[in-house]
């Protein structure tokens, strides 16, 4: 689920081709001349407000297409907190900034690239604000921080879903461009800015209108496989690798390192005592990017245990539907009321049974069940190594 190719270095190339294109559209659409820019606030041109909106609404289907056929997490795009104050002080101030130097940053870099002095300036401009911004934080630091409302998104305030958010947002915007048409048409007497034919125009409302739902009827990938693994019998279909508790055992007392656990249980059953190397999971997180560290682990296999069999049977099949690597994804059989009642807690009976393997299995937990439980103790439950959202940084841009 992203990035969209492994290799790094790839990522980077990619990334700056797409920052060439950009460019070029931003050019190619007049964002370089401050006329066009400023136009939205007077009146006689929305081409900012059209093309800026016609982005919005692109990603957001775009997005949402991707998450639900699983090729991006939703849960690794990096969110703004919103600080209602700053937002709301640093938006007046960059509104002005914008009607007075006809740039936004984005555009601004873009113009200066193509020799436009006034955007030069406007560059300078930025740049000074940054470092007084810097030199005087201090003194502005509780507006930037005050009145912190964590990283709400509209879809859930308004207690919809992604999708429906998606299609009222793509029928407004087309609202949205005949209304600024009609205001065109009024401040230019009778001329509006936007060139493109009547008939092209119908034609790109119709496709935005089935474009719209689409995104109503595809809900993201996540959701939909999380409903289907509260059902008692997801996975059922599926084949499950199951390993015993005496399997396990052998391997902890040989100083296997290839195996690593994860543990379903409640938080406070797993800091009392859980299985070596082991993560504490819920099954919701497989989806996250922050386990592919431990699914995707080279050399290893991921063995799930909880309390519940049938927990632990669907938490696998969601693992494998995710897209992990069935052979590396396992179920301890009996999870771990097996393992403590097997293993940790084992008594042998009074009188040995006369197959040799299940005296042999017997004589092996009384001997070693001890040892075992004692590298429990001594061993730190691993934790899981979670990237970072990397903020994204720019202007409207």
């Amino acid at each position: 689920m992203g990035p969209i190719y492994p290799e790094p270095n790839f990522n980077l190339m990619l990334a700056l081709v797409i920052g060439f294109f950009f460019g070029y559209l931003l050019e190619h659409a007049g964002f370089s001349t401050s006329k066009k820019l400023v136009g939205v606030f007077y009146g006689y041109d929305f081409t900012v407000w059209r093309v800026f909106f016609t982005a919005a609404i692109t990603g957001m289907v775009g997005i949402l297409a991707l998450a639900h056929f699983g090729l991006l997490n939703l849960d690794a795009i990096y969110i703004n907190p919103l600080y209602l104050w700053s937002v709301i002080v640093g938006g007046i101030i960059m509104g002005f900034g914008f009607i007075i130097g006809g740039f936004c940053p984005g555009t601004s870099i873009c113009s200066t690239f193509i020799g436009k002095i006034d955007a030069l300036f406007f560059v300078i401009g930025v740049a000074l604000g940054i470092f007084l911004f810097i030199i005087g934080y201090p003194l502005v630091e509780g507006l930037h921080k005050g009145s912190y409302m964590g990283t709400p998104q509209l879809f859930d305030t308004l207690n919809i879903s992604m999708g429906l958010f998606t299609f009222l947002v793509v029928i407004f915007a087309f609202f949205t461009y005949w209304a600024v048409e009609k205001i065109e048409l009024k401040v230019n007497k009778g001329k509006s800015a936007d060139p493109t034919p009547k008939s092209t125009f119908a034609k790109i409302t119709g496709f935005a209108v089935v474009v719209a739902i689409f995104a109503l009827f595809i809900p993201p990938k996540k959701p939909t496989m999380l409903a289907e693994f509260a059902k008692p019998d997801f996975g059922k279909d599926m084949h499950i690798n199951y390993i015993t508790p005496d399997e396990v055992a052998v391997r902890l007392i040989k100083g296997d390192k290839s195996m690593q656990f994860v543990d379903l249980r409640l938080p406070g059953e797993f800091k009392k005592l859980a299985l070596p190397y082991a993560v504490n999971a819920k099954p919701e997180q497989f989806c996250q990017m922050k386990m592919k560290n431990v699914f995707n682990a080279a050399g290893k296999i991921t063995i799930i245990y909880s309390n519940d069999d049938n927990l632990d049977r669907r938490a696998a099949a969601l693992a494998m539907k995710v897209g992990y690597e069935p052979q590396n994804v396992w179920v301890l059989k009996g999870g771990f009321p097996a393992f403590k009642k097997d293993i940790l807690d084992f008594k042998p009976p009074a009188v040995m049974p006369a197959n040799r393997m299940l005296r042999t299995t017997y004589l092996f937990r009384e001997e070693f069940g001890p040892q075992i439980m004692q590298i429990l103790k001594n061993s730190k439950p691993r934790k899981v190594v979670i990237p970072k959202a990397k903020r994204a940084l720019g202007g409207c841009g």
